[in-house]
């Protein structure tokens, strides 16, 4: 379902605006994901799925307008917890 950029020096720098992680620790946690798993909700926030059984809600004070059309998500080892979510400009300004 998500597929890990191999391009990550625009994540560089970005910190969750709530908890202030930093949101790519290394080369392998960040990277697109499909629209078809992403519902933005009314009020700006997001349910995000990453598994078939394993949803997240974003609200939108962690989401981080992305720099191009896409989401992104940073997550975690093992892949258990979002470090970070980035939204098109369009999505992340509601």
């Amino acid at each position: 379902m998500i597929a890990l950029a191999v391009a990550h020096n625009w994540y560089t720098g970005y910190h969750d605006p709530v908890t202030g992680y930093e949101c790519c620790e290394d080369k392998k946690d960040c990277g697109v994901i499909s629209s078809r798993y992403v519902e933005p909700l009314p009020g700006g926030g997001f349910n995000v799925r990453t598994g078939s059984k394993t949803r997240y809600f974003i609200p939108k004070n962690r989401v981080i307008e992305s720099e191009d059309s896409q989401h992104h998500i940073c997550l975690s080892p093992p892949f258990s917890y979002i470090r970070c979510f980035f939204a098109p400009r369009t999505e992340a300004s509601r």
